[in-house]
């Protein structure tokens, strides 16, 4: 009886070891920053987690939770780019809110952590806003009614791979973490983003999502949450 106790005392062990060996593969951290260009305010906070792979530990592939915003003036939206028109909808000033998964990979090297990540799927929110629709041509399409009209719009609520597809909003960035110590750091990134309105009607081509596009430089502040 006691050699059983034994051995289960070292096997109980041995797996304590072994488990915190995984957890110590595993890091995570907060970023807490803001990107902006040319009167585009895009704030942000990212969880962030990585895994190193046994045989690689400098390579590491990570996944996280984004909360971003977006504000700016003048803003023309358009709709996808194989729609066959040029209809646009112009705003004065847009705002929007989100939350969105996301998925990366990174290098460690020494201090630095560079990588990059992109947002696969999320939601959006914000204040209705209007919009001036103009038409794209001579001839009337579908949203003809509504030509030189403003029309409530707001951000599109379900976005999926923003970096991929059409009308969806979101962001990927490419980045550069520096840990200044072991609690604090700062990361400078450069981040691509889209942001999407839904019409409240089907409007040219039946389209009813319009997007634009944006880069900005980004830097933030950095906490480890364990390493």
């Amino acid at each position: 009886m006691k050699s059983i106790r034994l051995i289960v005392l070292f096997v109980f062990l041995g797996s304590i070891q072994v488990f915190s060996q995984d957890i110590s593969r595993v890091t995570s951290g907060i970023d807490v920053g803001l990107g902006y260009k040319d009167k585009v305010w895009v704030p942000s906070v990212t969880y962030h987690q990585e895994l190193s792979l046994n045989n690689f530990r400098w390579f590491r592939l990570g996944w996280g939770v984004r909360a971003w915003g977006y504000y700016a003036g003048r803003t023309d939206m358009f709709p996808k780019s194989s729609a066959l028109s040029s209809d646009t909808l112009k705003f004065g000033r847009i705002s929007a809110n989100g939350a969105s998964f996301l998925a990366g990979a990174n290098f460690r090297l020494w201090k630095f952590d560079i990588g990059a990540n992109t947002d696969l799927f999320g939601v959006a929110f914000g204040l209705k806003r209007r919009g001036l629709y103009a038409g794209s041509g001579l001839y009337a399409g579908e949203g003809g009614e509504y030509y030189n009209k403003y029309l409530a719009s707001n951000p599109a609520t379900v976005n999926v791979l923003p970096l991929v597809m059409d009308k969806q909003s979101g962001q990927s960035e490419v980045y550069v973490r520096f840990w200044i110590t072991d609690q604090i750091g700062v990361k400078v990134a450069y981040t691509h983003g889209r942001v999407t309105y839904a019409a409240p009607y089907k409007l040219d081509n039946g389209q009813k999502r319009y997007s634009t596009t944006y880069g900005v430089p980004y830097v933030a502040l950095s906490f480890p949450l364990y390493n």
